[in-house]
């Protein structure tokens, strides 16, 4: 018989109710004209600069505390390198090595009994462009809105 015990973890994305995107003035909100809310600085052009979303870090540090996580007074962004052909930067800005929340805890209820679910830790990171298919046509159109919308990733164990 086994010694080991299985464990479960889940990567769950949330989207952030914001009005503008994490890195930018773009708005955030859902659908409109394909690609017609896009920037330099959401496209990835050379020199534009990324300014943080404050609304954004607000809303990851109240989802800190409700499952009782350490926050984090520091995090470091990293560029995660990606070639997909709906992230027109070939890169998602996140947090790898210093997420804004670590080692946090939900109670839930499950069958009558309380459980605990360990949450390892929440980052913020941005969402990447939507494909969209044309079967008949038989061609794939991207529309990027969406990239640079804020998510927060809840990481369990």
């Amino acid at each position: 018989m086994s010694s080991y015990i299985p464990t479960i973890g889940l990567e769950t994305h949330a989207e952030l109710s914001t009005n503008s995107k994490v890195f930018c003035t773009c708005s955030a909100e859902f659908g409109g004209t394909p690609n017609s809310r896009c920037c330099p600085v959401c496209s990835g052009l050379p020199g534009t600069l990324p300014v943080l979303n404050r609304k954004a870090v607000e809303y990851i540090i109240k989802a800190g505390y409700v499952m009782n996580c350490d926050i984090s007074r520091f995090t470091k962004w990293d560029r995660k390198n990606y070639f997909y052909p709906d992230l027109p930067k070939a890169y998602q800005i996140s947090q790898m090595p210093r997420p804004v929340c670590l080692s946090g805890n939900v109670k839930i209820n499950v069958g009558g009994k309380e459980k605990d679910i360990r949450i390892n830790r929440i980052h913020l990171e941005e969402d990447a462009g939507k494909l969209v298919h044309d079967e008949v046509n038989r061609i794939s159109l991207a529309d990027y809105n969406r990239c640079g919308v804020p998510l927060i990733e809840i990481v369990t164990e």
